[in-house]
């Protein structure tokens, strides 16, 4: 029952995460979002110590069900590791040094302001960028061959959905982590979690001293060695007497795989089931009190980066000399120290301007960009998805006189200079008035934004008629200010 129980919550709450990432109609991200904001380092990240404190207890009391029911990229790995069959793993020795050099790693990388490593090894966004890049494209085009064959048997009840790839760093990084965590999931289980992970490192060590955790009784077990075929972590050892606790994440396959019911989910005791494999220095706890010091500077110990955005992408997006980061992140310097790359308000945005940048320092990151789109007034879907708090709530009215960066026009690419005709575009989809239009004198209408009054929501960018760039670009403000 237990084994099935946790099978059925993963089910849930995978479900759930997949659909914030998505889903087509951009009502389910918003309304799940508490989904993705339970997942332990956002909630570090954000301050949201209730949440962070309440999954160490949870841990403490019931072992790793975290890594085994709310973890995506967990769950997806029990997914794949199906493909190599079941009953087929076998106990192997820990890897402490290396498990305790991950964490050390995650940890410097974000200290120092190593975006791209930390965002690589950080569980939830590495699923994020899976779902966004690779998941969704699929889900989407799978919504449009629905939509036509509806419109053609006479129904517009399932509506087009726009399907381009919104950052190839994302998805070369979703396809790469893909490949490395599939492989090992199919060849041997969770050993991604208890090798690599830094969270699975830091929820290791609360394991061993759970109230509650897998024990074996000796006097009953015949050492035929079935509950360690079932054992995706590859933690217990029947014949040996030996059971990591460290490693186990409460999957409670070797419950369902004893016969003889000599594996029980009870009060742990120190003998036993406890034992441990050879002597020597304790690195998992080493790794928990440095995940403790870690964890403790995350909000306050991130440094600025600031570079140009720059991407090789066809849809030749407009070159910024600083990104734009969203409404509600305070600007580009507060944003870069607490996003992770987990690609959700990117998935969420309806407006299509949030895509992932391509290369430099802010790789994996999401700035905004207007080739599909722009930010419109009246829409603060980001601000209420974003787990980590880089994107902090915002309301719409502030929004509305919330400088986020500002427009910038190219007079000598403009069809004015080029092509000597009147072009309003720009001035009509204004929504402020920035972009007025005065009197020249040659007769013609020039374009002239007031700075003061622009927000930067990328409106006249994106209704530019000349191609292959915009012959108006907005620049991002490092610290967003009111207008």
């Amino acid at each position: 029952m237990l084994r099935r129980l946790r099978i059925f919550l993963a089910a849930l709450c995978f479900t759930g995460i997949c659909l914030m990432f998505i889903d087509v109609s951009g009502l389910l991200p918003p309304r799940l979002a508490f989904l993705a904001k339970a997942q332990l380092v956002p909630a570090l990240l954000s301050g949201s110590f209730i949440i962070a404190a309440s999954l160490a207890a949870l841990t403490l009391l019931f072992g790793r069900i975290y890594c085994s029911t709310l973890c995506p990229l967990g769950v997806l790995q029990d997914m794949l590791s199906r493909l190599g069959g079941r009953n087929r793993f076998r106990f192997s020795p820990g890897k402490p040094g290396l498990r305790l050099g991950a964490l050390l790693v995650f940890l410097l990388a974000f200290l120092t302001g190593a975006s791209l490593l930390f965002s690589i090894l950080e569980p939830y966004s590495a699923f994020g960028r899976i779902a966004v890049s690779l998941l969704a494209p699929v889900w989407q085009a799978g919504s449009n061959i629905l939509g036509l064959a509806s419109e053609r048997a006479g129904s517009f009840a399932v509506g087009p959905t726009p399907v381009w790839q919104k950052g190839f760093s994302a998805l070369a990084a979703a396809v790469a982590t893909l490949g490395v965590i599939g492989a090992l999931a199919v060849r041997s289980g969770r050993t991604w979690c208890n090798t690599f992970c830094p969270v699975g490192t830091a929820l290791g060590f609360l394991h061993r001293f759970a109230l509650l955790r897998p024990r074996v009784d000796y006097e009953k077990c015949m050492r035929c060695g079935r509950c360690a075929k079932g054992c995706k972590a590859s933690c217990l050892d029947a014949k040996n007497k030996i059971m990591d606790s460290s490693r186990c994440v409460a999957c409670f396959n070797c419950l369902s795989g004893c016969g003889r019911r000599a594996v029980s989910y009870a009060p742990s005791r120190r003998t036993g089931c406890a034992a441990r494999g050879a002597a020597g220095p304790d690195l998992a706890r080493r790794a928990f009190l440095m995940a403790v010091l870690g964890v403790a500077s995350l909000p306050a110990a991130a440094s600025a980066v600031n570079s140009p955005e720059k991407s090789l992408s066809r849809r030749k997006r407009t070159p910024r000399e600083t990104p734009i980061s969203p409404p509600g992140s305070s600007g580009l310097r507060n944003f870069t120290k607490l996003c992770t790359g987990c690609q959700l308000c990117v998935a969420s945005c309806p407006n299509q301007v949030l895509s992932a940048v391509d290369y430099g320092s802010n790789a994996l990151r999401p700035a905004m960009s207007f080739e599909h789109g722009f930010c419109r007034v009246n829409c603060v879907t980001c601000s209420t998805v974003c787990p980590t708090g880089a994107i902090r709530p915002i309301t719409v009215e502030r929004k509305g006189a919330l400088q986020i960066g500002r427009a910038i026009a190219d007079g000598e690419r403009c069809l004015v200079a080029t092509d000597k005709v009147e072009c309003t575009a720009c001035s009509r989809a204004c929504p402020t008035g920035a972009a007025a239009l005065l009197n020249g004198n040659d007769g013609l209408k020039w374009l002239a934004v007031d700075s003061e009054r622009c927000i930067g929501c990328g409106a006249c960018e994106y209704v530019c008629p000349v191609h292959p760039q915009a012959a108006i670009r907005v620049e991002g403000n490092l610290v967003h200010r009111m207008v």
